[in-house]
C-alpha cells in the first residue's frame, strides 16, 4: 500500500510538473502573408499623398504562462512601392512594427510597449520621410500607471 501511495504521488507530482510546464507553449500562434492594395501615405515632408501596393508579414503568438498571465506580442513587416498623387513621384516604402503586452489576469498590473518603423524613400531627388514611434505603459499592482510614454519622430532627409 505504500508503494502505491509513494507511486501515486510521484506520478502526480511528474503531471503536475508537465502540464505546468505545457501551460507556457503558444497557445495561439498566426503566421500571416498580407498583401497590400491602394494603401494611402500623407508624406508630411513633401505635403502630398502617396498611393502605395505591396505585401507585408506579420507574426502573432499569445502564451499564457503557469501562473495565469497572458503574454501577447506580434510583428509585422511591409514593403510597398507607391506613386506620388501630386508629383508621380515614385517612392519605395517599408516598416516594421513591433509590440508586446504583458497581464496578470489575477492583479491589475500589465506592462505593453510598442516600436515601430517607417521609411519613404523617393527615387528623385524628393525628400525622404522617416518615422519612429516608441510606446510604453506599466501598471502597477494597485492599477496605477507607473511608467507611461508615447514619442514620435518625424525627419525629413534629402532634397
Amino acid at each position: 500500500m505504500k508503494k502505491f501511495i509513494i507511486l501515486t504521488m510521484v506520478t502526480m507530482i511528474f503531471l503536475l510538473v508537465f502540464v505546468a510546464g505545457g501551460l507556457a507553449k503558444p497557445e495561439y500562434h498566426d503566421d500571416l502573408k498580407l498583401e497590400i492594395t491602394d494603401y494611402l501615405v500623407y508624406n508630411e515632408c513633401t505635403d502630398e499623398l502617396i498611393l502605395f501596393n505591396g505585401r507585408g508579414h506579420a507574426q502573432y503568438q499569445l502564451v499564457i504562462d503557469s501562473a495565469g498571465g497572458v503574454h501577447y506580442k506580434g510583428f509585422s513587416k511591409v514593403h510597398l512601392v507607391g506613386i506620388g498623387e501630386s508629383s508621380g513621384i515614385e517612392y519605395i516604402g517599408n516598416a516594421t512594427d513591433n509590440w508586446q503586452w504583458d497581464d496578470e489576469i489575477l492583479t491589475p498590473e500589465a506592462e505593453a510597449h510598442e516600436t515601430a518603423t517607417a521609411v519613404v524613400i523617393s527615387k528623385g531627388k524628393e525628400t525622404n520621410l522617416i518615422m519612429h514611434w516608441r510606446y510604453h505603459i506599466t501598471i502597477n499592482a494597485n492599477g496605477e500607471v507607473t511608467v507611461g510614454f508615447d514619442e514620435l519622430k518625424i525627419k525629413c532627409t534629402g532634397e
